[in-house]
């Protein structure tokens, strides 16, 4: 399953409960606010044995890099949701 997270992790809990709920094989992209969780510390400890994709225009356009995750671009974020059918947005 394709998890999609948008909101920051500094001001809502959505990333860490899909973490909580995701399984093996489960995939993680990262894309508005959400891309700040792969620039710090401590939410790229907790991202670690996570697949991880981020969307490199949210990073772009925040002046971030991500320090964990893959980066993709608007035709990668299409690619995986197309493999996964139906994604779950948080």
């Amino acid at each position: 399953m394709l998890h999609v997270v948008s909101q920051s992790p500094f001001s809502h809990s959505m990333l860490q409960r899909c973490l909580d709920l995701m399984q093996a094989g489960d995939q993680l992209l990262l894309i508005q606010d959400a891309v700040i969780a792969a620039t710090t510390n401590h939410w790229v400890q907790q991202l670690q044995d996570k697949e991880i994709y981020v969307l490199q225009e949210d990073l772009t356009a925040r002046g971030l890099t991500a320090k964990i995750g893959i980066p993709v671009d608007m035709a990668g974020y299409v690619a995986l949701v197309v493999k996964h059918n139906s994604p779950l947005c948080w």
